[in-house]
């Protein structure tokens, strides 16, 4: 009885276990699995013009060049004539910055090139291939090595270096032995490419020293090797009878038809109404920025100081008084307006804002002039001489002549004692001293470098391995 009990239970139980609804056709299940996969979509289904619009939102051109390389698909669309027209707003990517040097700091040697240092950003850029090295043949052969004078975009301007280092007489005054160096080369470090310019003939133009050469953007407003322009800004002394001098402007452009050096029209640049001393010596290059080329003119009967402008787009001349409204301890002792103690470092994104750094006494101060106004305010200042207290290196012989400014840069200044190459870095936003980074290195200006834009995409994204093998958001 006990047995038929158990056996009873043992049924029941599996019974139960049963579902109790019956298990669907397997070919039901096939049609189930094929209704969800025709109704899913992926990144590939997003129409072209809509895929444009998302890749228009990207903050810069090297998440352009990043979503280039995602898929086949999103590169023939960013490859596009019609999107690269319309995204060439997109902020630029600066790869990084080349350092040059001042034979006036004493180091390094003579015959040294540039040097590429990458920008603080994750992209993993190969500083190879920006090299300047001596050995390549991106650059001429020259037994002094070439100086750097200007950058735009993704180009570079190098003119021959003398055997004393950047000076007024380089350029069109050098004394040139062979005709096979060109005056200044544009070059493109990236695509390893060069364009000589030669200098207009003697005849062409009175003046007698070269107040500088500078990159502008092409005729289209485009910058590239196929496109791009020169600006060489002279000064013509001796043009009045009180031996007063007058800017003159001179552009160079490419193009079989119409391109070469010509000198602009001194009605169309305002030539005249900038009043320059005749000695050479009291105009310096101040800095660049907005849009604008900006020079120290310093008087020679009162001391009194202005800022020569040359805009870049209207290219034409104007003279700005400079009136710091500064202290009467600070007055004007022939040192303070020179290329050691005064930059032009620009504002902010398009803020209209003009700002200057000036070391006073070995105070460094930054000073902000709002457009259509004549009033200077302080927005920040560091005593050089305590702040450095402390720091590796440091000597109790330094800051006891006025210290130099080696680099003006829109959030930076680098800046020596002039007792002994002992570099520094000055955050202008924080006024913070610190030695720690790489700009420390190099005793002379900075000028970026960014990728070229438009990019040249390849045909194909490559096979499986090469794409797995690349790191992973690195650019050339």
């Amino acid at each position: 009885m006990a047995s038929e009990r158990r056996r009873r239970r043992r049924k029941e139980k599996k019974d139960s276990s049963k579902p109790k609804t019956k298990k669907a056709p397997r070919q039901h299940d096939e049609q189930l699995v094929s209704t969800a996969e025709s109704t899913s979509t992926s990144m590939h289904d997003v129409p072209d013009h809509l895929l444009e619009l998302i890749l228009l939102r990207l903050r810069s051109s090297a998440c352009l060049l990043r979503a280039a390389a995602a898929c086949k698909h999103w590169r023939r669309v960013i490859a596009g004539a019609d999107f690269l027209s319309r995204c060439l707003h997109a902020s630029s990517c600066v790869a990084g910055h080349y350092h040059d040097w001042v034979a006036d700091y004493g180091s390094p040697p003579v015959t040294g090139s540039p040097v590429f240092v990458p920008s603080d950003s994750s992209l993993a850029v190969d500083r190879r291939r920006f090299s300047l090295d001596d050995d390549d043949d991106l650059l001429p052969a020259s037994d002094t090595g070439w100086v750097l004078t200007d950058s735009r975009g993704s180009l570079l301007l190098l003119s021959k270096r003398t055997t004393t280092g950047w000076r007024r007489d380089t350029g069109w005054r050098a004394d040139i032995h062979s005709h096979s160096f060109p005056d200044v080369v544009v070059c493109e470090p990236l695509t390893r490419r060069r364009q000589g310019i030669l200098r207009p003939e003697p005849e062409e133009h009175h003046a007698t020293c070269l107040l500088g050469v500078f990159l502008l953007d092409g005729c289209h407003g485009h910058i590239g090797m196929s496109e791009f322009r020169l600006v060489a800004v002279l000064h013509e002394d001796h043009v009045s009878e009180n031996g007063r001098a007058m800017p003159v402007a001179c552009v160079f452009s490419l193009g079989s038809d119409g391109g070469g050096w010509r000198v602009l029209p001194n009605e169309s640049t305002d030539s005249a109404a900038v009043s320059l001393p005749g000695v050479i010596e009291r105009t310096s290059f101040a800095g660049r920025a907005n849009g604008c080329l900006y020079w120290v003119v310093e008087e020679e009967d009162d001391g009194a100081a202005a800022m020569m402008v040359l805009d870049e787009a209207a290219m034409n001349f104007s003279r700005v008084p400079l009136n710091l409204g500064e202290n009467e301890g600070d007055s004007h002792d022939g040192n303070h307006y020179d290329r050691w103690s005064f930059r032009v470092i620009g504002g902010g994104e398009d803020d209209g804002v003009l700002r200057v750094v000036r070391l006073v006494r070995n105070e460094l101060r930054v000073l902000a002039r709002r457009e259509g106004t004549d009033e200077w305010v302080v927005e920040g200042h560091v005593r050089l001489r305590e702040a450095t207290l402390g720091m590796p290196g440091r000597e109790e012989r330094f800051f006891q002549r006025d210290a130099m400014v080696v680099v003006a840069h829109e959030g930076y200044v680098v800046v020596t004692p002039q007792e002994k190459t002992w570099l520094f870095s000055v955050d202008l936003e924080t006024m913070e001293v610190e030695r720690e980074h790489e700009r420390n290195r190099y005793a002379g200006p900075a000028f970026p470098s960014e990728l070229p834009w438009p990019p040249t995409f390849m045909a194909a994204c490559g096979s499986r391995r090469e794409r797995g093998s690349r790191r992973r958001g690195s650019c050339p």
